[in-house]
């Protein structure tokens, strides 16, 4: 199994990939925040839903776990007005998303290294809790959704992008056919759970277009073309056991 903490810290630590993200533009087209640099395929679409059903007032507390470069969480926040802590594993994103906090001016931000099973956070801290496409790499999905419950308030949303499977990806951490019973076990009330639009025509065409641009990725980013072609091959394949890219919205549970 991959060392993911190793392995986002090095893609985080590199420039984001303009091969990639004319790619993810040329897939995307206008649904393509193309401003946040971002890693994973949310869409504008994705990111307007979640700032509205976050429910947060002006000076509310906002969680992006898994938050990469940030861009994401900064765009609710900016929305919302909202106070944003986002948590990620890479040293190098937690970076790169203090760049992007000052670059647009959201200035109330914190950035901590910590992860889905231990965030770091005080319980109860938070009235919504975010995360983009990262639950994926979650090696324990039933302890993220109970620290998701832990720091959110009573009432608290929380709102997530990930995928369902209906068989084990290779080289990932443990998939979930269905995430709901572990949402509901954790404390929340599911609210939301559906399938995102176009998610699997688009996530393929990017996969296709990536192979045949194979040899600019390369380039660009000085990896062995043979193994970077293995990976995104191996990656389609994964894709072939997903069975839906779910916008999950669900309120924890009042005691």
């Amino acid at each position: 199994m991959t060392d993911w903490k190793a392995a986002f810290t090095t893609t985080f630590g590199a420039p984001a990939s303009a091969v990639s993200a004319r790619i993810w533009a040329e897939v995307y087209g206008d649904e393509y925040p193309a401003e946040l640099d971002t890693y994973s395929f949310v869409t504008r679409t994705d990111l307007r839903r979640i700032a509205a059903e976050a429910q947060l007032e002006p000076g509310g507390r906002l969680a992006d776990i898994g938050c990469g470069r940030g861009g994401p969480g900064l765009w609710v926040a900016a929305r919302t007005y909202a106070t944003l802590t986002g948590i990620d594993i890479a040293a190098t994103a937690l970076a790169s998303a203090r760049r992007r906090a000052e670059a647009m001016d959201v200035e109330a931000t914190d950035f901590r290294i910590g992860d889905f099973q231990d965030t770091g956070l005080e319980d109860a801290s938070f009235d919504a809790v975010m995360s983009v496409d990262a639950l994926l790499f979650a090696p324990d999905k039933r302890r993220a959704c109970e620290e998701f419950a832990r720091i959110l308030a009573p009432g608290g949303r929380l709102l997530v992008t990930t995928w369902d499977f209906d068989g084990q990806p290779v080289n990932r951490p443990p998939q979930v056919a269905d995430h709901r019973p572990l949402l509901e076990a954790a404390g929340f009330d599911v609210l939301t759970y559906e399938e995102t639009p176009d998610w699997r025509a688009r996530q393929r065409r990017t996969m296709e277009l990536s192979l045949e641009r194979l040899e600019e990725l390369a380039a660009e980013s000085g990896d062995d073309p043979s193994r970077l072609r293995a990976s995104l091959e191996q990656t389609l394949r994964n894709q072939d056991l997903m069975t839906r890219r779910v916008l999950m919205i669900a309120s924890r549970r009042r005691v």
